[in-house]
């Protein structure tokens, strides 16, 4: 799974694809006293039917074994005469500041002790005409005889948001690698990028993750990756193709060697897949066990870990093991494991045939995320079987459990928040700053909505034709202004850095500008109720919508969580919120109910008191601890860690308020 997303370049108009989880209407309640009960109980039972957490069974403490932010990483072993020296290649990284390193490397003398060099295994000047630079990633080392291959994930630059594999080559080790064959190996975008076999007709997301397997009971490679479906809304496969001798060629048509995600702790999502051949244990009869394993879920949350499935070959297929998967989950020490790499160690008295290890990266201690201050170090597990059945323990324990984050945390921004009205006047309190409205502007059509950039210096207020309006340090980065809509727009969501957003329909249609990625849309749905609120995942990996009748609609790595049956009347619902882990999100009615699903938890509502006016929307605190109300009438309605800093209730307004956006 890559590191992060750094793309700028607008998408346009809607695409006409879908994605998410199956959505299924429910009846409707008559009685409005019936229907609070169970939407109460169904929020608070939701935390239990979604997939729960995967913990870890065991006690031990892990320790990372290099010391910087190393995510998908790969390890090759070189053995000249008796000294085995092993490489490790990673994802990109971008610091310091101004520096671009496409591929990272590391360095042991014993696979267990690492030291992180200052190279670049593929310099820009080296990398394939086709990708854009410092952003590669999950790369795969091999050596075929007489030069080193290595497979590599990149952004495609003609065709913005794109993901494909390419192959760049070395006479040594270390590099430095070159790509010249000029075009990718494999994309499966639908676009004809790559080679036509190994491409598809339809769009299939991208190609990402590769790992180079060379069976040793036939001597033949194959490359395993995965199809980026979860990035549009389509399933996300695991495929797998032979390699020519030399490593540089697909020579057979692409299987699948798993179709999907199958289990409730993978959320949708497998990945970074790692095939490992364990032959019988001395003296037992019967053969070796192919072994895929793969990362599944998330990689910004907690609950991402890895699984694994048996596989009669490298060219499949394979079942997803029903025996203790997902095999490695958080635990003391580390957060989110995955992209895991096989190897083997040197051979030892207590184990003449090398002891296998897997390295992987996880969020070191219990920070997650990039923003929060948190890196993705290396880890290393010793890998056994008992029975067919692998088992993981840490390598290199640590003493104690990580102590957290060993960089500044970055200052949150004063809290504050600012309220909309249809006219786009600006109303301001606590840390939230007047950057400007349409206050005075005769506008085409009426703001609906807004949202804030990510450092709380700026805004953008949204019309439902579609017109951008940006404020302080927010840019524009286009509009369906100048578009004939299907349905008014309702809505807009900023992306994690606020280079991009997305815009929300009435009828579900999702339009993507700047570095915003297109997951899929509602509108071929014919949806029985309008559209009325969306919230993007954590890292913004996908989106979520919700109708006036409860029902929610989930794109990219947004997960299902859980909806009322249904919300006639004043149940109505008005807007969504979601938490930091993407776990979890609430929903607030027109009469100031909220129900809380997965791992959001319940602060409060207006459930029962006089408002003056509907509430129209809710947004989260910094971090997540708590929401704020917005009334139509200006009134401002504070739970959880949200402080009340002033509303507009009760004072004379020219124009309803729609909306609401918190530092």
């Amino acid at each position: 799974m890559r590191m992060r997303s750094c793309r700028g370049v607008a998408l346009g108009a809607e695409r006409a694809a879908r994605g998410g989880r199956p959505h299924v209407h429910g009846s409707v309640f008559v009685a409005l006293v019936a229907l609070a009960a169970l939407v109460a109980a169904l929020g608070a039972a939701s935390a239990g039917l979604a997939a729960a957490p995967p913990v870890a069974a065991a006690v031990a403490n892990w320790a990372p074994v290099n010391s910087t932010d190393f995510p998908d990483p790969s390890i090759l072993p070189v053995t000249v005469g008796q000294q085995t020296t092993y490489y490790g290649f990673a994802t990109q990284n971008t610091t310091p500041a101004g520096t671009t390193v496409n591929i990272q490397e590391s360095e042991s003398t014993d696979g267990v002790n690492w030291t992180p060099l200052a190279g670049d295994a593929l310099p820009t000047a080296d990398l394939g005409s086709w990708a854009k630079p410092g952003d590669t990633w999950a790369p795969s080392v091999a050596y075929n005889g007489s030069e080193y291959v290595m497979y590599y994930t990149a952004t495609e630059r003609s065709a913005p948001n794109e993901q494909c594999i390419g192959i760049a080559t070395a006479s040594e080790p270390l590099g430095p690698y070159a790509d010249s064959l000029g075009l990718p190996v494999v994309c499966q975008d639908g676009i004809g990028h790559s080679d036509p076999t190994l491409d598809s007709a339809s769009n299939l997301g991208g190609s990402i993750d590769p790992d180079v397997f060379t069976d040793p009971n036939t001597g033949k490679a194959w490359l395993l990756w995965k199809n980026d479906g979860n990035r549009i809304g389509v399933t996300s496969m695991i495929w797998s193709a032979p390699l020519s001798a030399d490593l540089l060629r697909i020579t057979g048509s692409p299987t699948v060697l798993l179709n999907g995600a199958d289990q409730a702790w993978q959320g949708s999502i497998i990945e970074g897949p790692e095939m490992h051949y364990q032959p019988p244990a001395a003296g037992a009869m019967g053969s070796g066990t192919y072994v895929l394993f793969y990362s599944g879920g998330v990689f910004g949350t907690t609950t991402y870990a890895i699984g694994w499935a048996t596989c009669t070959g490298p060219g499949g297929p394979c079942h997803d093991s029903t025996t203790s998967n997902p095999l490695l989950v958080t635990a003391p020490g580390m957060s989110g494991p995955g992209g895991p790499s096989v190897y083997t160690l040197p051979p030892t008295a207590q184990q003449p045939n090398g002891q296998p290890v897997m390295a992987f990266a996880a969020w070191e201690g219990s920070t997650i995320g990039y923003l929060s201050c948190g890196v993705r170090p290396m880890y290393l597990a010793d890998l056994s079987f008992t029975g067919g059945v692998p088992a993981l323990s840490p390598a290199v324990p640590a003493a104690s459990p990580a102590l957290g984050p060993t960089c500044p945390q970055p200052p949150a921004p004063p809290a504050g928040y600012w309220q909309v009205a249809s006219d786009g006047g600006i109303f301001t309190f606590g840390g939230a700053q007047f950057y400007g409205s349409t206050g005075s502007m005769r506008l085409n059509r009426p703001v609906v909505g807004m949202a804030a950039t990510p450092d709380g210096k700026g805004y953008w207020l949204v019309a439902s034709d579609g017109g951008i309006f940006a404020y302080g340090d927010a840019g524009f980065y286009g509009s369906t202004g100048s578009l004939v809509l299907n349905q008014p727009i309702i809505g807009m969501m900023p992306t994690l850095d606020g280079r991009g957003y997305w815009l929300v329909a009435r009828d579900g249609g999702i339009f993507a500008f700047g570095d915003a990625a297109f997951y899929g849309s509602a509108a071929s749905d014919g949806l029985s109720a309008p559209v009325t609120g969306a919230a993007t995942s954590f890292l913004g990996g996908g989106y979520w919508m919700v109708d006036a009748d409860g029902q929610i609609y989930t794109f990219g790595n947004a997960r299902y969580e859980g909806a009322p049956p249904s919300a006639p009347g004043g149940w109505r619902i008005t807007g969504m919120a979601a938490t930091n882990s993407s776990n979890g999100y609430w929903l607030v009615s027109a009469n100031g109910y909220v129900a809380d699903y997965g791992d959001a938890a319940p602060y409060g509502s207006m459930l029962g008191h006089a408002l003056n006016g509907p509430v129209v929307g809710i947004a989260r605190t910094h971090d997540g601890a708590g929401y704020w109300l917005q009334g139509s009438d200006g009134g401002i309605f504070s739970f959880g860690d949200a402080p009340f800093m002033g509303s507009m209730g009760g004072q004379p307004l020219n124009a309803p308020v729609v909306g609401i956006a918190a530092t």
